[in-house]
Protein backbone atom coordinates (compact mmCIF):
# COMPACT_ATOMS: atom_id res chain seq x y z
CA UNK A 1 0.00 0.00 0.00
CA UNK A 2 1.56 3.23 -1.15
CA UNK A 3 0.16 6.73 -0.96
CA UNK A 4 -1.95 8.48 1.63
CA UNK A 5 -5.15 7.60 -0.26
CA UNK A 6 -4.42 3.94 0.49
CA UNK A 7 -3.65 4.54 4.15
CA UNK A 8 0.09 4.97 3.62
CA UNK A 9 2.26 7.39 5.55
CA UNK A 10 4.36 9.85 3.62
CA UNK A 11 6.82 12.09 5.48
CA UNK A 12 8.28 15.09 3.69
CA UNK A 13 12.06 15.27 3.45
CA UNK A 14 11.84 18.77 4.95
CA UNK A 15 9.61 17.77 7.86
CA UNK A 16 12.37 17.89 10.47
CA UNK A 17 13.34 21.43 9.43
CA UNK A 18 9.84 22.81 9.96
CA UNK A 19 8.62 24.20 13.31
CA UNK A 20 6.90 21.66 15.55
CA UNK A 21 3.08 21.73 15.40
CA UNK A 22 1.28 23.81 18.02
CA UNK A 23 -0.64 22.35 20.94
CA UNK A 24 -0.58 18.67 21.91
CA UNK A 25 -0.01 16.48 18.85
CA UNK A 26 0.38 12.76 18.31
CA UNK A 27 3.75 12.02 16.72
CA UNK A 28 2.26 10.55 13.58
CA UNK A 29 5.50 11.06 11.67
CA UNK A 30 7.35 8.87 14.21
CA UNK A 31 7.10 5.25 13.09
CA UNK A 32 7.74 3.98 16.62
CA UNK A 33 4.81 6.02 17.96
CA UNK A 34 2.64 5.06 15.01
CA UNK A 35 3.39 1.37 15.36
CA UNK A 36 2.78 1.52 19.12
CA UNK A 37 -0.68 2.99 18.61
CA UNK A 38 -1.53 0.75 15.65
CA UNK A 39 -0.65 -2.40 17.63
CA UNK A 40 -2.77 -1.54 20.68
CA UNK A 41 -5.91 -3.56 21.25
CA UNK A 42 -9.00 -1.50 20.53
CA UNK A 43 -10.10 -2.06 24.13
CA UNK A 44 -6.74 -0.98 25.59
CA UNK A 45 -7.29 2.78 25.45
CA UNK A 46 -9.90 3.34 28.14
CA UNK A 47 -9.54 6.92 29.41
CA UNK A 48 -8.22 10.27 28.21
CA UNK A 49 -8.00 13.15 30.69
CA UNK A 50 -7.59 16.86 29.97
CA UNK A 51 -7.47 19.64 32.56
CA UNK A 52 -9.98 22.43 32.68
CA UNK A 53 -8.44 25.81 31.83
CA UNK A 54 -9.00 29.41 32.82
CA UNK A 55 -9.17 32.06 30.05
CA UNK A 56 -5.81 33.40 31.21
CA UNK A 57 -4.17 30.09 30.47
CA UNK A 58 -3.93 28.85 34.06
CA UNK A 59 -5.37 25.55 35.20
CA UNK A 60 -8.82 25.74 36.76
CA UNK A 61 -9.63 24.59 40.26
CA UNK A 62 -12.35 22.37 38.87
CA UNK A 63 -11.36 18.74 38.41
CA UNK A 64 -10.04 17.49 35.08
CA UNK A 65 -12.49 16.06 32.61
CA UNK A 66 -12.01 12.42 31.67
CA UNK A 67 -13.47 10.63 28.69
CA UNK A 68 -14.14 6.91 28.84
CA UNK A 69 -13.34 6.08 25.25
CA UNK A 70 -14.84 2.60 24.75
CA UNK A 71 -18.29 3.85 25.76
CA UNK A 72 -20.36 5.12 22.84
CA UNK A 73 -21.13 7.37 21.18
CA UNK A 74 -18.87 7.04 19.32
CA UNK A 75 -16.96 4.06 20.62
CA UNK A 76 -13.31 3.58 19.78
CA UNK A 77 -14.02 -0.15 19.48
CA UNK A 78 -15.14 -0.42 15.86
CA UNK A 79 -14.28 -4.09 15.26
CA UNK A 80 -16.04 -6.49 17.67
CA UNK A 81 -13.52 -9.27 17.12
CA UNK A 82 -11.59 -10.19 20.26
CA UNK A 83 -8.04 -8.87 20.12
CA UNK A 84 -8.75 -6.48 17.23
CA UNK A 85 -5.99 -3.90 16.83
CA UNK A 86 -6.25 -0.15 16.38
CA UNK A 87 -5.02 -0.54 12.81
CA UNK A 88 -8.21 -2.41 11.84
CA UNK A 89 -11.08 -0.25 10.63
CA UNK A 90 -14.79 -0.96 10.55
CA UNK A 91 -15.09 -0.98 6.77
CA UNK A 92 -16.37 -4.32 5.53
CA UNK A 93 -14.86 -3.72 2.09
CA UNK A 94 -11.92 -1.35 1.68
CA UNK A 95 -9.11 -1.08 -0.90
CA UNK A 96 -6.45 -1.24 1.81
CA UNK A 97 -7.57 -4.43 3.48
CA UNK A 98 -9.35 -2.81 6.43
CA UNK A 99 -6.03 -1.47 7.74
CA UNK A 100 -6.90 2.23 7.88
CA UNK A 101 -7.95 1.99 11.50
CA UNK A 102 -5.33 4.40 12.83
CA UNK A 103 -6.87 7.41 11.12
CA UNK A 104 -10.34 6.11 11.99
CA UNK A 105 -9.49 5.87 15.71
CA UNK A 106 -7.78 9.26 15.79
CA UNK A 107 -10.91 10.80 14.24
CA UNK A 108 -13.09 9.11 16.88
CA UNK A 109 -10.89 10.42 19.71
CA UNK A 110 -11.06 13.91 18.20
CA UNK A 111 -14.85 13.69 18.01
CA UNK A 112 -15.09 12.57 21.66
CA UNK A 113 -12.93 15.50 22.79
CA UNK A 114 -15.01 17.99 20.81
CA UNK A 115 -18.25 16.47 22.13
CA UNK A 116 -16.95 16.71 25.70
CA UNK A 117 -15.89 20.32 25.19
CA UNK A 118 -19.31 21.22 23.79
CA UNK A 119 -21.09 19.72 26.82
CA UNK A 120 -18.70 21.04 29.50
CA UNK A 121 -20.36 24.46 29.84
CA UNK A 122 -17.10 26.14 28.86
CA UNK A 123 -14.84 24.43 31.40
CA UNK A 124 -13.04 22.21 28.89
CA UNK A 125 -11.23 24.73 26.72
CA UNK A 126 -9.83 22.28 24.19
CA UNK A 127 -10.62 21.32 20.64
CA UNK A 128 -9.31 18.41 18.57
CA UNK A 129 -8.42 18.04 14.90
CA UNK A 130 -6.88 15.27 12.80
CA UNK A 131 -4.06 16.23 10.43
CA UNK A 132 -3.31 13.11 8.41
CA UNK A 133 -1.82 10.80 11.05
CA UNK A 134 -1.58 13.51 13.69
CA UNK A 135 -4.21 13.99 16.39
CA UNK A 136 -3.94 17.64 17.44
CA UNK A 137 -5.43 18.72 20.79
CA UNK A 138 -5.44 22.51 20.87
CA UNK A 139 -6.25 24.87 23.78
CA UNK A 140 -8.86 27.55 23.09
CA UNK A 141 -9.35 31.01 24.59
CA UNK A 142 -5.86 31.05 26.10
CA UNK A 143 -2.82 33.31 25.47
CA UNK A 144 -0.32 32.53 22.72
CA UNK A 145 2.36 31.66 25.28
CA UNK A 146 0.28 28.99 27.00
CA UNK A 147 1.93 25.59 27.06
CA UNK A 148 0.61 22.43 28.68
CA UNK A 149 2.77 19.77 30.26
CA UNK A 150 2.70 16.04 30.54
CA UNK A 151 0.88 16.09 33.91
CA UNK A 152 -2.16 17.78 32.40
CA UNK A 153 -2.65 15.34 29.56
CA UNK A 154 -3.03 11.73 30.67
CA UNK A 155 -4.12 8.54 29.00
CA UNK A 156 -4.69 4.97 30.07
CA UNK A 157 -2.43 3.23 29.19
CA UNK A 158 -0.10 5.95 30.47
CA UNK A 159 2.68 5.11 28.00
CA UNK A 160 0.54 6.44 25.15
CA UNK A 161 0.85 10.00 26.48
CA UNK A 162 4.59 9.85 25.88
CA UNK A 163 3.86 9.44 22.17
CA UNK A 164 2.46 12.97 22.07
CA UNK A 165 4.41 16.20 21.56
CA UNK A 166 3.67 19.10 23.93
CA UNK A 167 4.11 22.58 22.44
CA UNK A 168 2.94 26.18 22.82
CA UNK A 169 -0.52 27.29 21.79
CA UNK A 170 0.92 29.73 19.23
CA UNK A 171 4.51 30.77 18.54
CA UNK A 172 5.41 34.13 20.06
CA UNK A 173 7.97 36.44 18.47
CA UNK A 174 9.83 38.72 20.88
CA UNK A 175 10.75 38.47 24.55
CA UNK A 176 7.27 37.69 25.82
CA UNK A 177 7.80 33.94 25.92
CA UNK A 178 9.63 31.94 28.52
CA UNK A 179 8.94 28.35 27.55
CA UNK A 180 10.35 25.85 25.12
CA UNK A 181 9.51 26.73 21.54
CA UNK A 182 9.35 30.46 22.08
CA UNK A 183 11.79 33.26 21.40
CA UNK A 184 13.15 34.25 24.81
CA UNK A 185 14.90 37.49 23.86
CA UNK A 186 13.96 40.56 21.91
CA UNK A 187 14.63 40.42 18.19
CA UNK A 188 17.34 42.63 16.76
CA UNK A 189 16.20 45.84 15.12
CA UNK A 190 15.36 45.00 11.51
CA UNK A 191 16.87 46.83 8.58
CA UNK A 192 16.35 46.79 4.84
CA UNK A 193 20.11 46.95 4.35
CA UNK A 194 21.86 49.42 2.12
CA UNK A 195 20.95 50.17 -1.51
CA UNK A 196 22.96 48.16 -4.05
CA UNK A 197 25.88 49.90 -5.70
CA UNK A 198 27.77 49.25 -8.92
CA UNK A 199 30.10 46.79 -7.16
CA UNK A 200 27.12 44.72 -6.02
CA UNK A 201 25.88 44.49 -9.59
CA UNK A 202 29.38 43.61 -10.79
CA UNK A 203 29.43 40.72 -8.32
CA UNK A 204 26.04 39.61 -9.67
CA UNK A 205 27.40 39.63 -13.23
CA UNK A 206 30.24 37.34 -12.14
CA UNK A 207 27.71 34.95 -10.62
CA UNK A 208 25.63 35.00 -13.81
CA UNK A 209 28.74 34.19 -15.84
CA UNK A 210 29.29 31.09 -13.71
CA UNK A 211 25.73 29.92 -13.16
CA UNK A 212 23.69 31.02 -16.20
CA UNK A 213 24.54 29.40 -19.51
CA UNK A 214 22.31 31.48 -21.76
CA UNK A 215 20.11 34.56 -21.54
CA UNK A 216 19.17 37.15 -24.15
CA UNK A 217 17.30 39.86 -22.24
CA UNK A 218 18.31 41.71 -19.08
CA UNK A 219 16.05 43.77 -16.82
CA UNK A 220 17.35 45.63 -13.76
CA UNK A 221 14.38 46.76 -11.64
CA UNK A 222 15.34 50.23 -10.41
CA UNK A 223 15.76 51.00 -6.72
CA UNK A 224 14.49 54.39 -5.57
CA UNK A 225 17.71 54.94 -3.61
CA UNK A 226 20.01 53.97 -6.49
CA UNK A 227 21.12 56.17 -9.36
CA UNK A 228 20.55 53.77 -12.24
CA UNK A 229 22.60 56.01 -14.53
CA UNK A 230 25.66 54.56 -12.79
CA UNK A 231 24.39 50.98 -13.17
CA UNK A 232 23.18 50.79 -16.76
CA UNK A 233 26.53 51.43 -18.52
CA UNK A 234 28.27 48.41 -16.98
CA UNK A 235 25.13 46.34 -17.50
CA UNK A 236 25.16 47.15 -21.21
CA UNK A 237 28.82 46.15 -21.44
CA UNK A 238 27.99 42.84 -19.77
CA UNK A 239 25.12 42.30 -22.22
CA UNK A 240 27.47 42.96 -25.11
CA UNK A 241 29.86 40.30 -23.80
CA UNK A 242 27.02 37.78 -23.44
CA UNK A 243 25.18 38.67 -26.69
CA UNK A 244 22.16 39.88 -24.72
CA UNK A 245 20.01 43.01 -24.82
CA UNK A 246 19.38 45.45 -21.95
CA UNK A 247 15.88 46.83 -21.34
CA UNK A 248 15.95 50.08 -19.32
CA UNK A 249 13.24 51.80 -17.31
CA UNK A 250 12.84 55.53 -17.75
CA UNK A 251 13.72 57.65 -14.69
CA UNK A 252 10.83 58.55 -12.39
CA UNK A 253 11.81 62.20 -12.88
CA UNK A 254 10.54 62.05 -16.47
CA UNK A 255 7.07 63.42 -15.95
CA UNK A 256 6.54 64.84 -19.43
CA UNK A 257 7.53 64.27 -23.03
CA UNK A 258 9.70 67.39 -22.89
CA UNK A 259 11.75 66.08 -19.93
CA UNK A 260 12.18 62.73 -21.69
CA UNK A 261 13.29 64.37 -24.93
CA UNK A 262 15.93 66.49 -23.21
CA UNK A 263 17.00 63.84 -20.68
CA UNK A 264 17.66 60.87 -22.95
CA UNK A 265 21.04 62.20 -24.08
CA UNK A 266 22.40 62.03 -20.51
CA UNK A 267 21.38 58.36 -20.27
CA UNK A 268 23.45 57.47 -23.32
CA UNK A 269 26.71 58.42 -21.60
CA UNK A 270 28.77 55.26 -21.08
CA UNK A 271 26.17 52.95 -22.65
CA UNK A 272 26.75 50.37 -25.34
CA UNK A 273 23.92 52.04 -27.18
CA UNK A 274 23.00 49.35 -29.71
CA UNK A 275 22.71 46.76 -26.92
CA UNK A 276 20.14 48.72 -24.90
CA UNK A 277 16.76 50.42 -25.21
CA UNK A 278 14.66 52.65 -22.96
CA UNK A 279 10.89 52.59 -22.45
CA UNK A 280 8.64 55.38 -21.20
CA UNK A 281 6.43 56.03 -19.22
CA UNK A 282 5.96 53.93 -16.10
CA UNK A 283 2.98 51.58 -16.03
CA UNK A 284 0.21 51.21 -13.45
CA UNK A 285 -0.51 47.81 -11.91
CA UNK A 286 -2.60 46.40 -9.08
CA UNK A 287 -0.48 45.50 -6.05
CA UNK A 288 -2.87 43.64 -3.72
CA UNK A 289 -5.65 46.15 -4.22
CA UNK A 290 -3.45 49.24 -4.43
CA UNK A 291 -2.58 50.92 -7.72
CA UNK A 292 1.14 51.62 -8.04
CA UNK A 293 3.43 52.85 -10.82
CA UNK A 294 6.45 50.74 -11.73
CA UNK A 295 8.98 50.58 -14.54
CA UNK A 296 7.65 48.97 -17.71
CA UNK A 297 10.61 46.73 -18.61
CA UNK A 298 9.25 43.64 -16.86
CA UNK A 299 6.14 43.84 -19.03
CA UNK A 300 8.27 44.64 -22.08
CA UNK A 301 10.43 41.56 -21.45
CA UNK A 302 7.28 39.45 -21.35
CA UNK A 303 6.11 41.08 -24.57
CA UNK A 304 9.45 40.29 -26.24
CA UNK A 305 9.22 36.66 -25.14
CA UNK A 306 5.68 36.40 -26.48
CA UNK A 307 6.65 37.98 -29.79
CA UNK A 308 9.73 35.76 -30.10
CA UNK A 309 7.58 32.68 -29.64
CA UNK A 310 4.76 33.64 -31.98
CA UNK A 311 6.43 35.69 -34.72
CA UNK A 312 10.19 35.39 -34.27
CA UNK A 313 12.99 37.51 -32.87
CA UNK A 314 13.03 39.52 -36.13
CA UNK A 315 9.54 40.92 -35.40
CA UNK A 316 9.50 44.24 -33.53
CA UNK A 317 7.82 43.92 -30.11
CA UNK A 318 5.64 46.92 -30.95
CA UNK A 319 2.42 47.77 -32.70
CA UNK A 320 -1.27 47.25 -32.15
CA UNK A 321 -0.79 43.56 -31.35
CA UNK A 322 1.98 44.32 -28.81
CA UNK A 323 -0.40 44.83 -25.88
CA UNK A 324 0.93 44.76 -22.33
CA UNK A 325 -1.14 42.28 -20.35
CA UNK A 326 -1.91 42.80 -16.68
CA UNK A 327 -1.29 46.56 -17.01
CA UNK A 328 -4.09 48.86 -15.83
CA UNK A 329 -2.84 52.25 -16.96
CA UNK A 330 0.07 54.61 -17.56
CA UNK A 331 1.64 57.30 -15.44
CA UNK A 332 1.51 59.69 -18.45
CA UNK A 333 -0.30 59.70 -21.76
CA UNK A 334 1.01 61.11 -25.04
CA UNK A 335 -0.41 62.72 -28.11
CA UNK A 336 0.72 61.78 -31.60
CA UNK A 337 2.75 64.97 -31.70
CA UNK A 338 4.61 64.15 -28.49
CA UNK A 339 5.29 60.64 -29.73
CA UNK A 340 6.64 62.19 -32.92
CA UNK A 341 9.20 64.06 -30.81
CA UNK A 342 10.26 61.11 -28.63
CA UNK A 343 10.50 58.37 -31.25
CA UNK A 344 13.21 60.05 -33.39
CA UNK A 345 15.25 60.52 -30.19
CA UNK A 346 15.23 56.77 -29.51
CA UNK A 347 12.69 56.87 -26.66
CA UNK A 348 10.18 54.03 -26.97
CA UNK A 349 6.76 55.12 -25.77
CA UNK A 350 3.95 53.04 -24.34
CA UNK A 351 0.56 54.31 -25.38
CA UNK A 352 -3.13 53.74 -24.80
CA UNK A 353 -5.21 52.90 -27.86
CA UNK A 354 -8.76 51.58 -28.22
CA UNK A 355 -7.36 48.05 -28.53
CA UNK A 356 -5.35 48.29 -25.30
CA UNK A 357 -2.10 49.53 -23.78
CA UNK A 358 0.61 48.82 -26.33
CA UNK A 359 4.30 49.36 -26.85
CA UNK A 360 4.70 51.90 -29.64
CA UNK A 361 8.46 51.97 -30.15
CA UNK A 362 11.24 49.59 -31.20
CA UNK A 363 14.43 51.65 -31.24
CA UNK A 364 17.71 51.00 -29.50
CA UNK A 365 19.57 53.75 -27.66
CA UNK A 366 21.54 54.02 -30.91
CA UNK A 367 18.31 54.76 -32.74
CA UNK A 368 18.41 58.54 -32.77
CA UNK A 369 17.82 59.70 -36.34
CA UNK A 370 21.01 61.76 -36.15
CA UNK A 371 23.16 58.66 -35.59
CA UNK A 372 22.29 56.72 -38.77
CA UNK A 373 23.18 53.44 -37.05
CA UNK A 374 22.63 50.11 -38.80
CA UNK A 375 21.40 48.83 -35.43
CA UNK A 376 18.80 51.53 -35.06
CA UNK A 377 16.01 49.05 -34.42
CA UNK A 378 15.65 46.48 -31.64
CA UNK A 379 14.61 43.54 -33.89
CA UNK A 380 17.65 44.00 -36.15
CA UNK A 381 20.03 44.07 -33.20
CA UNK A 382 18.39 41.09 -31.52
CA UNK A 383 18.23 39.11 -34.79
CA UNK A 384 21.96 39.66 -35.29
CA UNK A 385 22.62 38.52 -31.71
CA UNK A 386 20.39 35.49 -32.23
CA UNK A 387 22.25 34.47 -35.38
CA UNK A 388 25.65 35.08 -33.81
CA UNK A 389 24.85 33.11 -30.65
CA UNK A 390 23.25 30.26 -32.59
CA UNK A 391 26.22 29.92 -34.93
CA UNK A 392 28.69 30.21 -32.06
CA UNK A 393 27.04 27.30 -30.30
CA UNK A 394 26.31 25.35 -33.46
CA UNK A 395 29.90 25.51 -34.76
CA UNK A 396 31.69 24.21 -31.70
CA UNK A 397 32.26 20.96 -33.58
CA UNK A 398 34.79 22.86 -35.74
CA UNK A 399 37.37 22.80 -32.95
CA UNK A 400 40.04 20.15 -33.62
CA UNK A 401 38.90 19.70 -37.25
CA UNK A 402 41.57 20.05 -39.99
CA UNK A 403 41.65 23.71 -41.00
CA UNK A 404 41.35 23.38 -44.78
CA UNK A 405 38.88 23.57 -47.67
CA UNK A 406 36.85 20.44 -46.72
CA UNK A 407 36.12 22.11 -43.37
CA UNK A 408 35.19 25.39 -45.07
CA UNK A 409 32.76 23.59 -47.38
CA UNK A 410 31.08 21.86 -44.45
CA UNK A 411 30.81 25.16 -42.57
CA UNK A 412 29.24 26.84 -45.61
CA UNK A 413 26.75 23.98 -45.88
CA UNK A 414 25.75 24.03 -42.20
CA UNK A 415 25.56 27.80 -41.84
CA UNK A 416 23.80 28.13 -45.18
CA UNK A 417 21.13 25.65 -44.09
CA UNK A 418 20.57 27.61 -40.87
CA UNK A 419 20.30 30.93 -42.70
CA UNK A 420 18.02 29.48 -45.38
CA UNK A 421 15.65 28.23 -42.70
CA UNK A 422 15.44 31.75 -41.28
CA UNK A 423 14.86 33.09 -44.80
CA UNK A 424 11.93 30.71 -45.29
CA UNK A 425 10.44 31.93 -42.00
CA UNK A 426 10.52 35.51 -43.26
CA UNK A 427 13.39 36.80 -41.15
CA UNK A 428 15.14 38.62 -44.01
CA UNK A 429 14.37 41.07 -46.77
CA UNK A 430 14.57 39.81 -50.35
CA UNK A 431 12.64 37.53 -52.68
CA UNK A 432 15.56 35.18 -53.31
CA UNK A 433 18.11 33.67 -50.93
CA UNK A 434 21.02 35.47 -52.62
CA UNK A 435 19.23 38.78 -52.00
CA UNK A 436 18.57 37.92 -48.35
CA UNK A 437 21.81 36.45 -47.01
CA UNK A 438 25.25 35.14 -47.84
CA UNK A 439 27.80 32.88 -46.15
CA UNK A 440 31.49 33.12 -46.95
CA UNK A 441 34.17 30.85 -45.53
CA UNK A 442 37.24 30.14 -47.67
CA UNK A 443 40.88 31.00 -48.08
CA UNK A 444 39.94 34.64 -48.55
CA UNK A 445 38.32 34.94 -45.11
CA UNK A 446 40.89 32.69 -43.45
CA UNK A 447 44.47 33.55 -44.36
CA UNK A 448 47.46 31.28 -43.96
CA UNK A 449 48.43 33.20 -40.85
CA UNK A 450 44.96 32.53 -39.39
CA UNK A 451 45.39 28.84 -40.16
CA UNK A 452 48.75 28.83 -38.44
CA UNK A 453 47.06 30.30 -35.37
CA UNK A 454 44.27 27.69 -35.48
CA UNK A 455 41.57 30.19 -36.49
CA UNK A 456 38.80 29.90 -39.07
CA UNK A 457 36.88 33.06 -40.04
CA UNK A 458 33.28 33.00 -41.24
CA UNK A 459 31.46 35.94 -42.79
CA UNK A 460 27.67 35.90 -42.57
CA UNK A 461 25.60 38.70 -44.09
CA UNK A 462 21.86 39.21 -44.02
CA UNK A 463 19.42 41.82 -45.25
CA UNK A 464 17.19 42.85 -42.33
CA UNK A 465 13.59 43.66 -42.99
CA UNK A 466 13.83 47.39 -42.24
CA UNK A 467 16.97 48.78 -43.93
CA UNK A 468 17.94 47.87 -47.48
CA UNK A 469 21.63 47.24 -46.86
CA UNK A 470 23.36 44.09 -45.68
CA UNK A 471 24.41 43.72 -42.06
CA UNK A 472 27.68 41.81 -41.84
CA UNK A 473 28.63 39.48 -38.99
CA UNK A 474 32.20 38.30 -38.52
CA UNK A 475 32.61 35.05 -36.61
CA UNK A 476 35.84 33.44 -35.55
CA UNK A 477 36.29 29.88 -34.35
CA UNK A 478 39.26 27.81 -33.34
CA UNK A 479 40.07 24.94 -35.69
CA UNK A 480 42.86 22.51 -36.39
CA UNK A 481 43.86 22.30 -32.73
CA UNK A 482 45.89 19.31 -31.62
CA UNK A 483 44.01 17.30 -29.02
CA UNK A 484 46.29 16.00 -26.28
Amino acid sequence: MLGTAQGGLEVSGRALQRPAPNGITFKGEDFAALNFFADLDQTALTTLTLDALQPNGTFAVSPPISMTLPVPPPSIVTVPTVGAKMMEDANAVSPNGNSDGVREKLAIIAQRINNAAASSAGTLKWKAEVWGYRLAILPTNVPDNFISNTTNFTTIPATLATRFRINVNLYSVGNGGANVGQQTSAAAVATDGTPPVALDYAAAYETIDKEVDLFNLMVLPPDAAVAMTSIYPNASVFCQERRAFLLMDSPSSWTSAQLASTGVAALRVGLVKDYSAIFFPRITIDDRGKLINIGPTGAIAGLCARTDGTRGVWKAPAGTEADLRGVLGLEQRFSDGENGILNPRGVNTIRIFPNGIVNWGARTMDGDDDFASEYKYIPIRRLALFIEESLYRGLKWVVFEPNDEPLYAQIRLNVGAFMHNLFRQGAFQGAKPRDAYFVKCDTETTTQNDRNLGIVNIWVGFAPLKPAEFVILYLQQMAGQIEV
